[in-house]
């Protein structure tokens, strides 16, 4: 789709990734208050948009600088928010708003073992370059479904594309039988389709009990079909949790080698578990595939029964 077709009172531009998107929907609301909103973004990611508050226009594009021309190239008027700012969009939309951040002061963050500060809330930094610094920076999405009645379903997000980031998976097969065990939970794991045989170890670990793998069942649409049946979701520092905080479901963050200096999470908002007194945290900004000193405290000392008494008091 492209929006040739009409004028739009504000264009955003956020391409990638999954939480980045969902963060930039507190600024696609904040504009549709004001005006008509149209949000380019990869295809992958329309079923999120299509999700916004305040009748957004999603415009699907995946390619470079010439894809991005195509896509809106019967754009009128209005203001262009470029909260993407890479070198195809910046070419793109000269005449853009462009988001940016303190790159300096993101590798301090990061620096191994003497890490300090904290990056601005990332949901915040998008309104104020979209120009509506005091709007509710809570990323909300629309909800088509609740969670059935009849069980108690609990989602667990299993490997990732940053191993470091991830849960181990012996966490997660513990956690599961805690949950099915002391809470007659229906347990299901979480994840793309490159997660699949790790979530199959997890499930046959877990015996005759009621855990389910459902990674890789569908797109982005279906996962968020999924998260929003759930009555507690519990996930590293990934998509799926922005996701499901989006959706309004009770959600424990599980931070390991990254943590909420990064500015992606807000600190006022839900419920959240890391190690304590792992000082080298966060050593990346993604999350990294191989701990620097080897150890990975930031895993190897997570204990799954604390985990999941701190996530059942989200929801008692």
């Amino acid at each position: 789709m492209n929006c040739s077709s009409q004028k739009t009172d504000f264009l955003l531009v956020r391409l990638h990734s999954l939480g980045d998107v969902l963060l930039a929907a507190p600024a696609a609301r904040a504009a549709a208050a004001h005006g008509s909103v149209a949000f380019l973004t990869r295809t992958a990611f329309l079923p999120v948009v299509r999700r916004f508050q305040g009748g957004v226009t999603p415009i699907g594009c995946d390619g470079g600088l010439f894809a991005l021309l195509r896509a809106t190239s019967g754009y009128r008027g209005g203001r262009i928010v470029d909260l993407q700012n890479n070198i195809p969009t910046r070419f793109a939309f000269p005449g853009a708003g462009h988001f940016s951040f303190d790159r300096a002061l993101r590798r301090r963050i990061v620096a191994l073992g003497q890490g300090s500060g904290e990056m601005p809330c990332r949901a915040k930094s998008f309104l104020e370059t979209t120009g509506f610094p005091d709007a509710d920076p809570e990323p909300r999405l629309e909800r088509h479904a609740e969670p059935p009645q009849d069980f108690f379903s609990v989602g667990m997000v299993t490997g990732g594309r940053w191993p470091l980031k991830a849960l181990p998976e012996g966490v997660v097969a513990e956690m599961a039988r805690l949950f099915c065990d002391l809470d007659s939970a229906r347990v299901f794991l979480i994840g793309d389709r490159s997660d699949r045989s790790e979530a199959e170890s997890i499930r046959c670990s877990c015996g005759d009990r009621d855990v389910l793998n459902v990674c890789g069942e569908g797109d982005v649409g279906a996962l968020l079909s999924r998260l929003e049946g759930l009555d507690l979701l519990i996930s590293p520092d990934s998509g799926p949790g922005h996701l499901a905080r989006g959706l309004g479901v009770p959600t424990m963050v599980v931070f390991t080698s990254t943590s909420q200096q990064l500015g992606f999470w807000r600190r006022s908002t839900g419920g959240y578990h890391q190690v304590p007194g792992v000082p080298c945290r966060p050593c990346h900004r993604h999350g990294g595939r191989e701990c620097p000193l080897g150890v990975a405290a930031c895993r190897t000392r997570l204990v799954p029964r604390e985990i999941h008494d701190l996530a059942m008091g989200l929801i008692q």
